[in-house]
């Protein structure tokens, strides 16, 4: 596996880890639905604390 491969291993995983608890905290709250702006910006802040858990 290359590096930009396991890069987009990480990122994908980071990814599925942010909408799987956008996902719960939404049934908790009673939310049925988001904007994709706010998924992106959900994803982004996961990644950079899994990013800065990694350093």
């Amino acid at each position: 596996m290359t590096e930009l491969e396991q890069e987009e291993a990480r990122l994908a995983g980071t990814d599925a880890e942010a909408y799987l608890r956008l996902a719960n905290a939404m049934s908790e709250a009673g939310i049925s639905s988001v904007t994709p702006a706010y998924l992106r910006k959900l994803a982004e802040k996961l990644r950079q604390e899994s990013e800065d858990q990694a350093e």
